[in-house]
């Protein structure tokens, strides 16, 4: 007869076990990383579409919830690839073919505008002068070079890198509808692996990654979209033609998706392509596009950020510079577009924990402490005090007549 455990050898080994499936899964994780990024985006997906599922499924079956926003989503990105795609690839395809006249049109503006300068210098400085800018144009145009070769070679050699992502694109789908179709018993699965003490743990846990990740993906996502619109739209005023204010008003809003200096990324572009727009040395269209995208950003920074992203990660703009660069270091612009939310993510979960286990208050009340759900739980707790209110004085209506 094998001797019965105690509670507290059981919950050691609990511990173990998940320990050691958590480092196992990390681990396949690292070694299919390029495989793995369709369904990186089919969780992302998941994230942002749980709530609309979640929303039809109380008028219609999950099933047929699920198949009603799939259509939407063919609809939407049939839409994309037959108009902005071309577009997109077209104008990609010129930046590139005229990288090179670019880069010769302003060396040659440069020297002109230097010599123009240089007559007024006197000669004892003027070739010290002339050698620093000649090494420093020629370095900054390498370097402008290189990242331009380095950004498309590099991004379809990972994206496209690998067979397993050809794979992944065709499984990704059907993998997306059982994760939605199954929400319930997937956590119900995770929940019963927990032991029943830590459940209601678990639970906050997860609602507060949840929380996280889903506000900030649909903040910037639209937020994105939102920038992308009026981009194009100034373009176009300003005197862009059409397919050049859209494929520049694509790339503002791509940049979006960095906070703080993802703005001023998404303007570098359409400076550059105005300064040759029409003729080299378009001071006048630089002008327009740098106040374009000014008003564009404070109208970003006061209407849409409060008004649709919330201020989500409610983190400092100072950290978020600092955890931009630490994860651009770590991880590329991969690292440095999810280096946000990661970073609010991981302070929420510390917050938590060290409310429960430090302090020891109940678990509603760390999870009320965590910045991310703070507004949400107290807005909540403020909305049922309301409806107590209302129900106590109807009762009291009620017993007065």
């Amino acid at each position: 007869m094998y001797p019965n455990p105690s509670d507290k050898t059981r919950r050691w080994w609990r511990i173990g076990l998940l320990g050691i499936a958590f480092l196992f899964i990390g681990w396949v994780f690292l070694r299919a990383q390029h495989g793995l990024t369709p369904f990186i985006v089919g969780l992302v997906l998941a994230f942002v579409l749980m709530p609309l599922v979640d929303a039809l499924n109380r008028l219609m079956p999950r099933a047929l919830a699920i198949l009603l926003v799939y259509i939407m989503i063919i609809g939407a990105l049939a839409g994309f690839f037959i108009y902005l795609v071309p577009i997109i690839v077209d104008q990609s395809n010129k930046l590139i073919q005229e990288t090179p006249r670019y880069i010769d049109e302003v060396q040659k503006w440069l020297n002109q505008t230097y010599k123009e300068i240089a007559q007024q210098i006197p000669s004892d400085y003027r070739q010290p002068l002339t050698d620093f800018v000649n090494d420093f144009s020629k370095n900054a145009i390498n370097f402008v070079r290189d990242i331009v070769t380095g950004l498309i070679g590099g991004t379809f050699s990972l994206v496209f890198g690998t067979i397993g992502f050809v794979v992944g694109v065709l499984i990704v789908p059907f993998w997306l509808f059982f994760v939605l179709k199954d929400k319930s018993k997937g956590m119900q699965t995770l929940f019963n692996i927990v032991a029943p003490n830590l459940r209601d743990d678990a639970r906050r846990v997860i609602n507060i990654i949840s929380f996280d990740l889903n506000d900030y993906i649909r903040g910037q996502l639209i937020l994105a979209g939102s920038v992308a619109i009026l981009c194009s739209i100034g373009l176009l005023i300003v005197g862009f033609d059409t397919s050049t204010s859209i494929f520049l008003g694509f790339i503002a809003g791509m940049f979006e998706v960095l906070p703080i200096i993802g703005p001023i990324l998404g303007a570098i572009p359409a400076i550059v392509v105005s300064f040759f727009y029409g003729s080299t040395g378009n001071v006048d269209l630089v002008l327009k596009v740098v106040i374009l995208y000014i008003i564009v950003q404070q109208i970003e920074g006061n209407i849409l950020v409060p008004k649709i992203a919330g201020d989500s990660t409610k983190l400092h703009p100072a950290v978020v510079m600092l955890v931009i660069i630490i994860g651009s270091e770590i991880g590329g612009l991969p690292g440095a577009i999810v280096s946000v939310p990661f970073t609010a993510l991981i302070r929420d979960v510390f917050v938590y924990l060290y409310q429960r286990t430090v302090l020891g208050v109940s678990p509603e009340e760390a999870e009320i402490k965590t910045p991310g759900r703070r507004d949400a739980l107290l807005a909540e707790r403020q909305r049922r005090a309301r409806r107590q209110l209302k129900r106590t004085e109807e009762n009291e209506e009620i017993i007065a007549q």
